[in-house]
């Protein structure tokens, strides 16, 4: 029996029925064929077959942060050490930001229709209180999206959620500067009510307005960091994360050649995990903005993935 705490999972049969459909059948079949794994990928972006479980799982969540909170406050928390990736976790935390779908449900069924889902396909970067820093592959698996579900594009930070205009941006080089548009004050406030219900007391803003440090270029064997989408299950995630995410380091193994696209494109070296979407801010142990990931690839002789992404050298907002 499901309950508010334990949302429904798909059964074996309605999961068998979903993947015998023949758009989902040929992603299936797809997926052991070499050489198509990349549009195996993004069609899995476009499925979001489970969008109605995870958003009754968002809807949980404040009941067991509740009494966590009570118990953190209740201990000492140690200093991070120099080498500690704490702090700049926390703060790319708040920077890491979901492009995120709004459509209507009657995409997947009649008994939707009517009802507003949205479904986060990609991430970006808050630079400033009224800068955020998107790259190319993000931006275009959003309005691919945005465009099939007949749906629209926003921004969520935590648990705010920000209108977006994808024409508006200042591109270079891959990279896009977009403002950030005006936020949803009735969906903030139907979120503040969720949480005074579950006796999590005030939701306040937490969206972080001071400048980001960043540095232009990238240097071979240089560590960096990320807050992604992986394939961790069962991910606690709080008020500064609309969708579930987890940290990963690596280093830069080499550079890609300059093309007109991307003068400075660092890949790393091979990840535990996998990286399920493009966008994400690349940062230093310092909390330094480094670049933007724009997906994975590997070699033969890899045991797993490796990022890449594009580096801010030649962008003119980061060449002041």
């Amino acid at each position: 029996m499901s309950t508010p705490d334990n949302p429904p999972k798909p059964s074996i049969r309605d999961k068998a029925k979903f993947l015998l459909q023949p758009e989902n059948l040929a992603k299936t079949i797809g997926t052991q064929i070499p050489g198509v794994s990349a549009a195996v990928e993004m069609a899995n972006q476009l499925a979001g077959q489970e969008i109605d479980q995870r958003i009754a799982a968002l809807e949980s969540e404040p009941k067991a942060a509740a009494l966590l909170k009570k118990l953190e406050e209740s201990v000492a928390r140690p200093d991070p050490g120099l080498s500690d990736w704490s702090t700049a976790v926390a703060e790319y935390l708040q920077r890491t930001i979901d492009l995120t779908v709004v459509y209507d449900g009657g995409f997947h069924s009649r008994e939707l229709a009517g009802r507003e889902l949205v479904q986060s396909v990609a991430h970006g970067c808050i630079l400033s209180a009224t800068e955020i820093l998107v790259g190319d592959e993000a931006l275009q698996l959003a309005t691919r999206v945005a465009e099939t579900k007949g749906g629209r594009v926003v921004i969520s930070a935590g648990m705010e959620r920000f209108e977006f205009d994808p024409g508006a941006g200042n591109r270079a080089l891959g990279l896009r500067v977009f403002p950030l548009g005006a936020r949803d004050e009735a969906a903030w406030q139907h979120v503040r009510e969720l949480w005074r219900e579950h006796g999590l007391g005030e939701l306040e803003s937490n969206l972080i307005r001071t400048p980001v440090q960043f540095a232009a270029s990238t240097w071979m064997g240089q560590e960096i960091g990320f807050i992604h989408s992986g394939e961790a299950v069962d991910v606690m995630s709080g008020e500064r994360s609309f969708s579930p995410v987890q940290f990963d380091a690596s280093v830069i193994s080499h550079f890609r050649q300059s093309t007109s696209e991307s003068l400075k494109t660092f890949v790393t070296g091979v990840l535990s995990g996998r990286i399920l979407r493009p966008g994400s801010p690349a940062f230093g142990r310092d909390g330094t903005l480094l670049g933007i990931l724009s997906g994975t690839e590997s070699y033969p002789s890899d045991a797993g993935r490796r990022a890449y992404g594009r580096s801010l050298l030649g962008h003119p907002r980061f060449m002041r």
